[in-house]
């Protein structure tokens, strides 16, 4: 008898006294644990800002650009926001937006997990409200604002066509790799061909000093800085800077005349020029003083096709007109029948490059 009383103390001693179930300590059991434990935490409302203009997305009152779709915006928001106790093993969030407004959604979620070895479901409705507001890039862009402007020039020339568009490339490279890295105030606001050259407005000085060092790096030449002040702002005074970008007279790929004679320029050091004459292939240097006119660059060219040869006359074919042109042809070209040819449209002929 004593015996089965103590048999009846342990069966009792292992269940929950709150259902009735088993229970391993003789206290609650997992599952009226759980019941008891708020588990996670949903919060009522959640407010995002965003620009209108460009979408970027403001965080702790600063202004960050985002690539994410409103939807998968609203989910991340919500997830963020969301609060599971760590209690819970392998939780799981889903989540459903809807929208019930024109700056007004709902998130439907469901969370699951796994608590005190119990299995646990819950879920919570999140309302989402998208507030507009122009950023502080859209807002100077939109006011006109800039710091300075890059100013593409060269010496004693016009920069030619290929040069301009070369110096725009560099400039919106510049300009999208300091963007990918959080500069967002350094915007291009505009870029204007002048008859002087390239004109680029820059919203700050940051990237106005990035760009004019890029196409130096790039093109040859040199820069210079001309500060202007143009007022005070908090004590501080106010500066709009002139990035003066001077490209070298000559550059690699310029045809060049050097004593009557066609010459295509390799580079340059200092005050000489180092070419190749176009028909012969010699290569010489000059002082820059001796260079005659600039005739054009080798990126002007176009493909002609050769059509038939003889001695040192070609006949070549003109891929837009289809017209056939006979033309001179250097020693120390070596084409043929068939062969592709760049030629160079100057005020005295066509040009054979080779």
């Amino acid at each position: 008898m004593p015996r089965s009383s103590g048999f009846n103390q342990r069966i009792r001693a292992n269940i929950c006294p709150r259902c009735g179930r088993p229970s391993e300590d003789g206290g609650l059991c997992g599952a009226c644990r759980a019941a008891q434990i708020r588990w996670f935490s949903c919060p009522a409302r959640i407010i995002s800002t965003c620009c209108p203009t460009c979408g970027a997305r403001k965080e702790a009152g600063l202004w960050v650009e985002t690539a994410t779709s409103p939807k998968d915006l609203a989910c991340d928001l919500v997830r963020q926001k969301i609060n599971i106790i760590p209690e819970v093993v392998n939780p799981g969030i889903s989540i459903r937006v809807h929208e019930t407004g024109s700056n007004r959604s709902v998130a439907d979620c469901r969370m699951s997990g796994t608590l005190f070895g119990e299995p646990v479901e819950g879920s919570c409705q999140v309302g989402i409200v998208w507030q507009k507001e122009q950023c502080d890039r859209c807002n100077r862009m939109s006011g006109n604002y800039h710091e300075g402007v890059v100013q593409v020039r060269a010496d004693g020339r016009k920069p030619l066509p290929w040069e301009v568009r070369k110096a725009r490339g560099i400039a919106r490279d510049t300009e999208e790799g300091l963007a990918a890295s959080g500069e967002r105030l350094s915007f291009i606001a505009e870029m204007e061909e002048t008859r002087d050259g390239l004109d680029i407005t820059i919203g700050s000085q940051r990237i106005g000093h990035e760009i004019a060092t890029a196409i130096v790096r790039a093109m040859g030449g040199r820069f210079t800085t001309h500060p202007k002040l143009v007022g005070e702002r908090a004590g501080k005074r106010l500066f709009r800077i002139t990035y003066l970008v001077r490209l070298p007279k000559y550059s690699r790929g310029d045809i060049v005349m050097v004593h009557g004679r066609y010459a295509e320029v390799q580079g340059t050091d200092g005050h000489d020029v180092r070419v190749s004459d176009v028909e012969l292939g010699q290569q010489r240097t000059f002082p820059e003083k001796k260079i005659g006119a600039l005739v054009g660059n080798v990126r002007d060219a176009v493909e002609y096709l050769v059509t038939f040869r003889e001695g040192d006359a070609v006949g070549i074919l003109d891929p837009v007109t289809g017209e056939s042109t006979e033309c001179r042809v250097g020693p120390g070209m070596q084409v043929g029948p068939g062969d592709s040819v760049r030629v160079l449209r100057t005020a005295g002929g066509l040009l054979l490059l080779g």
